[in-house]
């Protein structure tokens, strides 16, 4: 009996090395350990916030074009040597103003002899090889874009930990709020009288664009933290892009005056806005 138990026993421990050494061994070929990497998320990217609103506000307020933190943090772990900024400007096509495709930052030396450059892990890697379309117009002048928070930034707010589903851009009191889209306006909300911060109260005043469809796909833009009374626009109201719409405020849950610029798709999914605008 005794046999028995110690068979089974080992058996167990067998399989479950088997098992383990299988699924690390996945992990190490398909992703990183501790920061998985996909086409719009990084896990664990607190530690990068810093680093990656510098570069990003640098370029951003220029209107030079916009690189995921994602396609940064993809060529940063192959080479840590190489700064954000760099990263930055290499991935950026300067005559479309957005994004290199992935395939074509791999012909520059300084990236063609890294591991990720291969032809199989760039297939592998999630990340997006083709010249994208951008169908939306910037939510305010591009020099009162300054990133203060990115998509799926992972931060703690009022001591609160969560993931950012949105951008905020930080701007005085009563900057005008555009449309970026064409479409109708879906609802607007505006139910706070005073514009002040605040540790509850959600997205404060707010105004939801149920964008034109773009091909198959159809958007709609939530934007959050309006002015009080500050809305030009009411429910079922056609809309065009650059349209002025509202000021930006800090009503709800806010630590100050800014734009949450927030993204959906027809599924209801939370997409990257900012890869979506058109800076050219």
């Amino acid at each position: 009996m005794k046999k028995k138990i110690i068979l089974i026993l080992l058996s167990l421990i067998s399989f479950l090395i088997v098992f383990f050494v299988i699924i690390i061994s996945c992990l190490m070929i398909f992703e990183y350990f501790d920061e998985a990497i996909t086409d719009d998320y990084v896990e664990n990217n607190g530690k990068y916030a810093t680093r990656y609103l510098q570069a990003v506000n640098k370029h951003i307020k220029k209107g030079d074009g916009y690189v995921s933190l994602s396609r940064i943090i993809y060529f940063y772990n192959a080479n840590d040597k190489l700064t954000f900024d760099e990263i930055y400007e290499d991935n950026l096509d300067k005559e479309l103003k957005q994004v290199k495709r992935i395939s074509d930052v791999c012909l520059m030396d300084k990236y063609k002899t890294l591991y990720v450059c291969d032809s199989e892990y760039i297939v592998k890697s999630n990340q997006i090889d083709i010249i994208q379309s951008k169908p939306f117009v910037p939510p305010l002048k591009v020099s009162n874009m300054n990133v203060t928070s990115y998509f799926k930034h992972q931060r703690i707010v009022y001591g609160k930990s969560s993931i950012h589903q949105g951008w905020d851009f930080s701007s005085s009191a009563r900057t005008p709020v555009y449309s970026s889209c064409d479409g109708v306006v879906n609802s607007t909300s505006f139910t706070f009288m005073f514009n002040n911060p605040g540790s509850s109260g959600g997205g404060g005043n707010q105004i939801k664009i149920k964008c034109d469809s773009v091909g198959d796909e159809t958007y709609t833009i939530t934007y959050m933290h309006l002015y009080p009374n500050s809305s030009i626009v009411k429910k079922g109201d056609r809309v065009v892009q650059n349209k002025q719409i509202a000021e930006v405020g800090t009503t709800g849950y806010s630590t100050g005056n800014h734009l949450h610029f927030q993204v959906s798709n027809s599924k209801n999914k939370v997409v990257d806005g900012l890869s979506l605008i058109n800076f050219n």
